[in-house]
This record gives structure tokens, C-alpha cells and sequence, in this order.
């Protein structure tokens, strides 16, 4: 049977009245979950791993569940079609976010071993939503056809995102070749290692930044979430997941309301004369709940597990 063409695959709906201006040739499916926040697990059949995830979304988010299976779970249901196409492309910008979707993607359609499977990747700092139609057409003509083991490669990490022992994620990222295949994906799972609590004070790489800005003098939400994404932009977050985190702060560390200030504690905290019990959430596939089996040690820049 004659293959169609391409699939083009947008993360969110950022991107696609860019892509459209552009004109490119091929289909169009819209990737619209968040798989860096939230529990995952690579073990789970795929009918409990995405009931896992509608139950975070719509409980975290407050997303109504017939949306969601709308916005994602349809969408989610078309990549079993992926095999239909000679070429199955793949947008996604640098950031964490962007890059553990792509990692997901990845691990999933190297399964359906379609015929030719590439990404297009701008610039670090660059956002193919806000990319003008002769850049896309230029990002597409340099578009990277993955091989065989870099495929491989991918579901190996995926495997170990989603897994529940991240020492050894850390050793594989460690001994990952020079030059490293997937270049982006390496540092954004680096920046993961950092999103759990700190050895000495329970505060993640996120978590301090923001109180950093604070102390510095910054009041409101708004210009906090500017602040951070010109200081910090390889997280990726949006405004959502950036009030989940402060929230996590509030009102322990960071008052409740705006103007925002520090706290008593929330300033020995982040003078390094306390230290902050982690909040629940999961990090890929570990639970934080009070205590944490890892915590980041910033004087050795490397995850270790606790106590």
C-alpha cells in the first residue's frame, strides 16, 4: 500500500498558526500533554498510563475529563496510525518540558519503526511558535533523520525518566558519548536531576530561584514569572506550572499574597540555616512526599540518594 507522505507533530497549540503560515506539505497531529509534570511510569499498560495522567490533569489542573480525552487522548489514539506515512516529523523546542514530550514520542513510535522519523529543533532560546514561515521552511530542510540506535537510545531514557531509581539515570547520562546523539535531551534530563530537593536545604533549582527573585525585591506574580523564565528558560514552564511551584512555597517560605516577600523561616531557608520539607509531587517516576528517596548535591553537582 502507497504511504502518505508526512506527519508533522506540533508540541501544543503554540505552534500551529506558525506551522500553517509556513505551508509545509503533510498532516498535522497536536501534542498536547505535559509529561515532565506529573507521574509516569514506563511498567504501566498504556490503558493505565494515560488514566494516570487524565486523573493528575484533571485533578492538578482542573481539566474536565471529557476535554482532555478530546485534547489529548484522540490525539494520542492517531500515533497508532503513524505507520501509514513515509516520514514522521517531530517539532519540539529545547526546553524540559518540550524535550521529555519528545523523549515519550520518541521511545513510542520507534515501536511502529516508521519509514524515516525526524526532528526539527530550533536554537536554545528560540520558540518555534514565534518562528516566522521562512525559518520553519529552513528548520525543516535541516531537520535530523534519527537512526536506528539513537531510537534506541531514546527509549533507554525514557525507561529510566519513568523509572524509579534515578542514580541510574545520572550514570547513563554520565557515560553518554561526545558528541552527545541527542544533544537537548541530555541537558534537559539534567535539569530534571535538579528539580529534586537540595541535599542541605529541601529546596529544588526552581524552588530557590524563586526565592532568590523575591528576596531581590520582586512583589508580584507576574513580573516573578518573567524574572524567572529570562534567568532560567531551560525548565520551559508555563505561568500554570510556575504558581504550582510557588504555591508549594506559600505560605511557609513565601507569604500567601501579594506583595510577595519572604517569610521569617522562607529567609533562614534560603540563607542556609534551615531547611524546607519537600511538598508531594512526582518528578517522572518518583514520588515526593515529605521525605524524598534522592536529594541534589550542589557542592558535588550530582543526585545521591538520601540519608
Amino acid at each position: 500500500m502507497k504511504k502518505l507522505p508526512t506527519l508533522h507533530i506540533l508540541n501544543g497549540d503554540a505552534s500551529v498558526a506558525a506551522f500553517s503560515a509556513a505551508g509545509l506539505p503533510g498532516q498535522v497531529l497536536v501534542w498536547r500533554e505535559v509529561l515532565s509534570e506529573g507521574p509516569v511510569f514506563c511498567a504501566l499498560p498504556a490503558r493505565e498510563f494515560w488514566q494516570k495522567r487524565q486523573e493528575f490533569i484533571t485533578s492538578t489542573y482542573g481539566e474536565v475529563p471529557e476535554k482532555y480525552k478530546a485534547k489529548v487522548l484522540d490525539e494520542v489514539q492517531k500515533l497508532e496510525g503513524t505507520g501509514a506515512f513515509f516520514e514522521v516529523v517531530l517539532w519540539f523546542d529545547t526546553d524540559l518540558m518540550c524535550q521529555v514530550n519528545l523523549l515519550y514520542l520518541l521511545q513510542h513510535l520507534h515501536q511502529s519503526n516508521p519509514r524515516l522519523l525526524s526532528v526539527c529543533t530550533p536554537a536554545r532560546g528560540k520558540n518555534i511558535g514565534l518562528l516566522k514561515p521562512e525559518e520553519l521552511g529552513q528548520l525543516f530542510d535541516r531537520r535530523q533523520q534519527l537512526s536506528g540506535e539513537q531510537l534506541e537510545e531514546a527509549a533507554k531514557l525514557w525507561q529510566l525518566y519513568a523509572g524509579s531509581d534515578l542514580l541510574h539515570l545520572q550514570l547513563y547520562l554520565q557515560q553518554m558519548p561526545v558528541p552527545v546523539p541527542l544533544p537537548f535531551l541530555e541537558r534537559a534530563l539534567q535539569l530534571h536531576l535538579r528539580r529534586f530537593p537540595g541535599c542541605a536545604d529541601g529546596l529544588s533549582q526552581t524552588e530557590r530561584l524563586l526565592l532568590q527573585l523575591i528576596n531581590s525585591g520582586t512583589t508580584s506574580i507576574n513580573e516573578l514569572m518573567q524574572q524567572f523564565w529570562q534567568q532560567d528558560p531551560g525548565y520551559g514552564f508555563g505561568d500554570v506550572q510556575l504558581q504550582h511551584i510557588l504555591s508549594r512555597l506559600q505560605p511557609d517560605l513565601v507569604q500567601a499574597k501579594e506583595p510577595l516577600s519572604l517569610s521569617f523561616f522562607g529567609e533562614r531557608v534560603l540563607e542556609g540555616y534551615a531547611s524546607f520539607t519537600p511538598k508531594h509531587r512526582w518528578l517522572g517516576g518518583v514520588e515526593v512526599n515529605g521525605s524524598c528517596p534522592y536529594c541534589f548535591d550542589y557542592e558535588k553537582s550530582a543526585l545521591r540518594r538520601n540519608g
